[in-house]
């Protein structure tokens, strides 16, 4: 992945993500009101923990091991 694709998706809120695009990035969304993520690749799970406003953090969508960056 460019890049420029991993800006743009720091910027896209993963709860609006279809299956499918999320599948591009390697994740899954186990749980949407949680976001709770899960790799593709490894099957390791984390929590995007969100700011006080309410919004994602950077990189939320990065595996812990790796795997997607």
């Amino acid at each position: 992945m460019k890049a420029l694709d991993r800006v743009c998706l720091d910027k896209v809120d993963v709860r609006h993500m279809t299956k499918e695009e999320l599948g591009r990035v390697g994740v899954r969304l186990i749980n949407r009101e949680e976001v709770i993520l899960q790799c593709l690749n490894c099957a390791k799970t984390w929590e995007a923990l969100l700011d006080s406003s309410g919004k994602l953090p950077a990189s939320y969508w990065h595996c812990p091991a790796g795997c997607n960056l």
